[in-house]
């Protein structure tokens, strides 16, 4: 009977974590942008283009190292830390809520989806 209790105790605990794990977000599956998302944002650089906010301006661009750094997956440097926006507000409400711990910002030119470590979750290249 202890034996039963103890394995159903270390059983509860492993499902414990994996819940919290999941909560906490590590490296959230499904937070990516879609077809509709992309198009969203495209719609509102071409609206934004001659005037475009900080982030999206020719100074703002990235350089070909920064580039190859710059893709899912990655963890962004202090470097590129640096060059991150909050991606503006009248793009962002047209978007869906990100997923907790996660934010949209403006780099270099693109949109990405980042969490919380500055973990790129996804991006929009808007300029190729």
């Amino acid at each position: 009977m202890k034996i039963h209790g103890w394995a159903l105790a270390v059983g509860m605990l492993a499902l414990f974590h994996t819940t919290a794990v999941a909560q906490r977000g590590d490296h959230q599956e499904g937070a990516r942008f879609n077809d509709h998302d992309q198009q969203v944002t495209r719609e509102w650089y071409k609206q934004h283009e001659k005037h475009p906010p900080a982030g999206f301006r020719q100074q703002d661009r990235l350089s070909r190292d920064q580039e190859a750094r710059f893709h899912e997956g990655a963890v962004l440097d202090k470097d590129m830390r640096r060059r991150i926006h909050s991606a503006p507000p009248d793009l962002t409400r047209q978007l869906p809520p990100p997923p907790s711990h996660n934010r949209y910002v403006a780099i270099g030119g693109h949109v990405g989806l980042i969490d919380d470590s500055f973990h790129v979750n996804a991006i929009i290249h808007l300029h190729e």
